[in-house]
């Protein structure tokens, strides 16, 4: 078994005879009571097994200062042992006792309990029980010995409603009584917390509540009640919310989780209690309810509940139209742009209409377009076609897959025009090779050497160096060998035109709508022609 002394010693001790010639430290303090040897004022000693107090007679000059002692998470199952941490650590005013075993009630046969705390008025400001199952009776009875007492945490205790129970404190502000199956707001009310004149704040969160004190019974809560907290309780109507506008004191309210504001989104939420409660200063912990927005949310409310039907209308929509008047409905506009734009497509002498999103990329609307006119994205030119920029600056080439089209700012009516890239010639020996050949056919008719087809054996020239020296020709000319010395130069990039076929100049450019030519680029923009032929008012 360990006790409380022995983890004092541990964490915060000094180590003395120690045999080694090294060691490390567990704790360091530079408060003025660590220099002078005593403990800090403060301890923390959470998960460590503590089920009993032990022999402090050595140390009782070094605890007499304490005085905060959290002993969160250990074992403490008997309230004889925390009667004598209380009576021992004499300037004690927080103790955190969550999490232990202390479950049995404090009652008159516990007499070691009972003399440790009798005539005894303990300078406790802050206690915490959270996690122990401790009883009505238990709490009442160390109420009673902290005079001081401002702070007292009950929650996950498994306590029921009081009943008939009473706490009667003069300084207790705050109560916490948060997930325990208190079913009876109104016990706590009128029973439990009607004689603690400076209750501040009371938490029931989590807990099954039901219903709210009747209008009647709310002179026996605390004036001095001005924060509530109500979230996720089993309230389920406005009925029972509107109850907390007679609440005397109340201006601060938590109350999320309840099964009747399910059906409402968050900002609807807010805005319906805030007209519903005047008196709510502070709204599930945000900021202070300011004069405008107090005034949106009542116009709101009006507006809400303007195709109700009066005979089910709340009461406090009258109270509001006497302010406000009765408001006329807002027009609902909406300003969210278009996704689906109906455009024109040309591709050579075809034009369809389309509805495109403008939510997809170049890339994704090039694939499109395959389907349309089977053309590859990868041999495809798009051009953008604004119904007014096209006349100043001439159309957009959509060169960047991916960007989007709603940057092109695309509006109905517009169009695009599909051109296809030229198309690149593959090099050939003769209009009837399947593969690039570099020089004339071998004289032997054999077209394979060594399973190389790009280059041939020459047969044998005067002047030529040896037998096996390799010459590049072009197909176009003539199969009787030369030089390589007279050879001319080419590029070798250029296949030798056709006989009959014209050759246009570099200034001309292919119009995508007939087999005429246009001259001069630059000069002219590029889909004049589509714009008079899509725009003919404009001609």
């Amino acid at each position: 078994m360990v006790s409380l002394k022995e983890s004092v010693e541990e964490k915060y001790g000094e180590k003395e005879n120690e045999s080694e010639d090294f060691g490390f430290i567990v704790f360091v303090s530079c408060s003025p009571e660590a220099k002078r040897g005593m403990f800090p004022p403060m301890m923390t000693l959470n998960d460590y097994n503590i089920e009993y107090f032990g022999d402090f007679s050595d140390l009782s000059s070094k605890v007499r200062h304490i005085r905060e002692l959290d002993l969160t998470d250990n074992l403490l199952s008997d309230w004889a042992e925390v009667a004598e941490i209380l009576s021992s650590f004499k300037s004690l005013t927080f103790l955190n006792l969550s999490n232990n075993l202390l479950n049995e009630p404090i009652d008159k046969n516990n007499n070691q309990a009972n003399e440790k705390l009798d005539n005894v008025n303990l300078p406790m400001n802050k206690l915490v029980l959270n996690g122990n199952n401790v009883n009505w009776s238990t709490v009442v009875y160390l109420v009673r010995k902290m005079p001081k007492l401002d702070e007292l945490h009950l929650s996950t205790n498994n306590l029921g409603d009081p009943g008939n129970t009473t706490l009667q404190h003069n300084n207790l502000r705050q109560l916490y009584l948060s997930c325990n199956p208190i079913n009876d707001f109104c016990s706590v009310s009128m029973n439990l917390i009607s004689n603690c004149s400076s209750l501040e704040f009371i938490s029931l969160a989590e807990c099954p509540v039901v219903q709210l004190p009747k209008v009647d019974d709310l002179q026996n809560v605390p004036k001095c009640l001005h924060s509530l907290n109500i979230s996720t309780t089993k309230i389920n109507s406005w009925t029972e919310v509107e109850k907390l506008r007679k609440f005397p004191g109340l201006n601060d309210l938590r109350i999320q989780g309840c099964p009747f504001l399910d059906e409402y989104t968050a900002h609807e939420k807010r805005m319906m209690l805030i007209a519903r409660l005047p008196n709510v200063k502070v709204l599930n912990g945000g900021d202070r309810i300011t004069i405008t927005e107090r005034e949106d949310a009542e116009r709101s409310f009006i507006r809400h509940f303007l195709d109700t039907p009066e005979s089910i209308r709340p009461s406090r929509f009258d109270e509001l139209v006497a302010v406000h008047g009765l408001l006329a409905p807002l027009v609902n506009i909406d300003l969210s742009p278009d996704m689906n734009i109906k455009v024109s497509i040309y591709h050579k002498d075809e034009c369809r209409e389309e509805s495109i999103s403008v939510m997809q990329s170049v890339k994704q609307f090039k694939q499109l377009l395959q389907g349309y006119f089977n053309v590859a994205p990868a041999n495809m030119r798009l051009w953008y076609y604004d119904q007014e920029m096209t006349k100043i600056a001439g159309p957009e080439e959509m060169k960047f897959a991916n960007k989007e089209l709603y940057t092109y700012n695309v509006i109905d009516g517009d169009y695009f025009v599909v051109d296809e890239k030229a198309q690149l010639r593959v090099l050939t020996g003769s209009p009837g090779a399947h593969s690039m050949v570099f020089g004339p056919t071998s004289p032997t008719g054999n077209n394979k050497s060594n399973g190389r087809s790009n280059f041939r054996k020459s047969p044998n020239i005067s002047g030529s160096k040896s037998n096996n020296s390799r010459i590049r020709r072009k197909s176009s000319e003539s199969s009787t060998p030369s030089h390589p010395r007279n050879r001319k130069k080419s590029s070798g990039r250029t296949s030798p035109t056709p006989a009959g076929r014209k050759v246009s100049s570099p200034s001309e450019t292919r119009n995508l709508f007939s087999n005429s030519n246009v001259r001069n680029p630059v000069a002219q923009h590029y889909g004049e022609f589509f714009h008079s032929k899509v725009f003919p008012e404009d001609n």
